[in-house]
């Protein structure tokens, strides 16, 4: 789940008694399904694989290629056909190089950080006096920026917009942003906003995304406040700091990966089921989002091995991107305008490695009733809340979502995902719970069954302007 997203706030459930089936027939598909991913589901040993042997999948490296590799072999045998790659340009490729801080006065701690990625290098190792910034509002930044040049700068906070500013967050995002480089410091550190020496990343070749033409690093929270207590007591910090984070010489192409289960009566009518298969380096990026990519393999491989044969196609997409901003998801988007008309629903998986517990309605009334339908065979097994608000931006399904197509990303109990494990160094198999896992395949299998064979076409909508 990228950076920029925004959680999805619980609401309560709306009144779907009519749709609930706390027990559907045995021999019913659905009920066929939630038994084969309960009994010979292959979602933890492929996570294990997935997270173990390729680790970080940074988009444009050769780890997420190899992970790529594995994924289309891992679909053909479950008997998923039409499996490919399908490109997109994507920018400069950035490889994470030597990392060091230290305070040169105080206690002369080795500081906790990691380079902010799509961030230059610093002038090799460079020494600096560390300024506190704390604007309250655009003005005071600016009023600001002749004390930063030639320092290392740390943000402690952001300057918040005015009623005015309000209007359009993401221009004052870039405003903001663009007034902080023209500061020349020397580095601009950010609190990692972890506790426990927990790091932070985001980063982008896109500029909407990027993070500027200034090195920057995100510092782990314990030591930001070190910093903060010595400017405080006028200790003026000095340090020395080395971030070496490399482009590629020439902007790289990228991929995502694509396999089908073709329908029967209705083929060129797609439930397409995605998670993004690329993650941050600083671990082995299990749960964002390992997770949603061996969830969505296993609802291919599930329908498969049953011989099930549904109405509609079952598309599994595995973006590449989505940490960059929905580059991935984007590039499909614009790739099958043309065919937009033609998808059933989007359904992601990236919230973490949390049971899943419902789907928020897009804000629209018109996808409550069919959502309810579709999650009544795993009401039982906790998925019954119904959200009633808008999507988050940070997810594969929104692009879809802007273009009108029915989207939905999964709400999921967070546990220790956004506090803990979100983009951090340990995003590892040590905090995915298998029985969390399990269920989360098993809904999202049977949502897609549903959607794939129910009689009515889920509701599009104008794309958003």
């Amino acid at each position: 789940m990228a950076l920029v997203a925004q959680a999805p706030k619980p609401a309560a459930a709306p009144d779907v008694s009519e749709y609930v089936i706390k027990d559907p027939p045995s021999t019913s598909p659905v009920a066929r399904i939630l038994a084969e991913v309960a009994d010979h589901q292959q979602a933890l040993a492929n996570l294990e694989e997935l997270a173990d042997d390729f680790g970080p999948r940074v988009t444009g490296s050769a780890r997420l290629r190899q992970a790529q590799a594995w994924a289309m072999d891992k679909l053909k045998a479950y008997g998923a056909v039409n499996v490919h790659e399908e490109a997109y340009d994507f920018g400069p490729s950035w490889t994470r190089g030597r990392e060091h801080a230290r305070l040169l006065n105080g206690n002369g701690l080795v500081l906790h950080l990691a380079q902010g990625a799509w961030t230059p290098a610093t002038a090799g190792l460079v020494q600096g006096e560390v300024v506190i910034l704390e604007p309250a509002t655009l003005e005071d930044l600016k009023a600001a920026l002749p004390g930063l040049e030639g320092r290392i700068v740390l943000v402690a906070a952001e300057p918040k917009p005015d009623a005015e500013q309000k209007k359009d967050r993401r221009a004052f995002g870039r405003t903001v942003k663009a007034v902080l480089a023209g500061a020349k410091a020397l580095a601009i550190l950010r609190p990692s906003g972890k506790k426990n020496d927990l790091l932070n990343m985001t980063g982008s070749p896109v500029a909407e995304y990027g993070l500027g033409a200034t090195p920057v690093a995100f510092l782990a929270e314990e030591h930001a406040n070190l910093l903060k207590r010595l400017a405080r007591r006028g200790r003026h910090p000095r340090l020395e700091l080395e971030l070496g984070g490399t482009f590629s010489d020439r902007p790289v192409t990228v991929y995502n990966v694509v396999a089908e289960l073709k329908g029967t009566t209705s083929p060129d009518e797609v439930v397409l089921v995605g998670g993004h298969q690329d993650s941050w380096d600083l671990a082995t990026g299990a749960s964002d989002n390992g997770t949603g990519t061996v969830v969505a393999m296993e609802t291919l491989r599930a329908i498969a091995a049953l011989g099930l044969k549904p109405r509609r196609t079952l598309r599994v997409v595995l973006f590449s991107g989505e940490e960059e901003g929905l580059l991935g998801s984007k590039a499909y988007v614009k790739a099958h305008a043309g065919e937009l008309d033609h998808i059933q629903a989007v359904l992601v998986d990236d919230m973490g490695s949390g049971r899943i517990t419902g789907w928020p309605d897009a804000g629209k009334e018109a996808n409550r009733a069919i959502l309810a339908r579709a999650m009544a065979p795993v009401n039982g097994l906790g998925c019954k809340t119904i959200g009633s608000f808008t999507v988050p931006g940070g997810t594969d399904h929104y692009p879809f979502h802007q273009a009108g197509v029915p989207a939905f990303v999964a709400s999921q109990e967070f546990g220790d995902y956004m506090t803990v494990t979100h983009h951090s160094q340990v995003d590892s198999l040590d905090h995915v719970v298998a029985d969390d896992l399990v269920q989360g395949c098993q809904v999202m299998a049977a949502m897609a069954w549903a959607f794939l064979e129910m009689e009515d076409r889920a509701p599009h909508s104008e794309p958003a302007k």
